[in-house]
């Protein structure tokens, strides 16, 4: 199986960090990452408040280069934002034969448990701090569960990437603004087989979003039990061995 990746709110390809050669080793297949409009090598590019616009902007990069020529088939894996975009490219696209949805949301959930206002808060805070490594710090503070040492490497990192490929204010806050109006697709437009991931100690989303959304695809939803909200950076090898498992799985006749 191929991957696609799509990173979430104001984040790009660069914030995965190990999980996607992670697997890439593990699963044996080409995992490809693409930035949502707004943001890393899209960071010039103004997104629409609207996560089919953005769906469909990625689709298009996505078809440019030709996926059908990679041996094996291919699935995506969201995470928060991201995920709302791979649900909405699910239904766009008939080439995904799985989807991984983690710590998304939806207007299937009240807004207060989709963004808690503390993590609001935060996240508008540090979107108008002038000081990178401080507004990286507050953000790895609210969507990280490792310890405090580990929390800094990574702001030193993710300082590095937005001093390098800075998204722009209007850019975030338009993915905000298309995050809070997302209504899924309707199960009966999506034909991919999706699996939802939450963790428990999400400080972010709560992880009655991903609940919501599995029972509106009649299918569960997964529970990291200490993970922050970004489960990929916190745990990535307990992700990789998840994704690869659903991936041996056979498809329901």
């Amino acid at each position: 199986m191929n991957y696609l990746l799509l990173r979430g709110l104001g984040r790009e390809s660069a914030h995965w960090y190990e999980f996607a050669d992670a697997l890439a080793a593990r699963s044996g297949g080409r995992v490809e990452r693409l930035d949502v409009a707004g943001c890393g090598t899209e960071r010039r590019h103004t997104p629409r408040p609207s996560v089919p616009w953005l769906a469909r902007d990625v689709a298009r990069r996505w078809e440019s280069r030709a996926p059908e020529s990679v041996p094996g088939g291919w699935a995506v894996i969201g995470l928060s934002f991201g995920g709302m975009i791979a649900l909405e490219l699910c239904r766009l696209s008939g080439r995904f034969e799985r989807a991984v949805i983690i710590n998304a949301s939806s207007r299937l959930t009240p807004a207060a448990a989709r963004l808690s206002p503390g993590g609001l808060c935060t996240l508008l805070g540090a979107l108008s701090s002038s000081d990178v490594l401080a507004r990286e710090r507050r953000v790895l503070a609210l969507t990280s569960a490792l310890p405090a040492d580990a929390q800094h490497g990574y702001a030193e990192r993710a300082a590095a990437i937005a001093r390098s490929r800075p998204p722009s204010r209007v850019a975030v806050l338009a993915q905000l603004l298309g995050a809070a109006r997302f209504a899924p697709p309707a199960p009966s437009a999506i034909g991919t087989r999706i699996s939802f991931v939450c963790s428990r100690r999400d400080q972010l989303v709560s992880p009655r979003c991903s609940h919501d959304l599995s029972a509106f695809y009649a299918g569960s939803a997964i529970e990291h039990p200490w993970a922050g909200h970004d489960l990929p950076l916190d745990d990535p090898n307990w992700l990789c061995e998840r994704v690869v498992a659903w991936e041996r799985e056979a498809p329901t006749p």
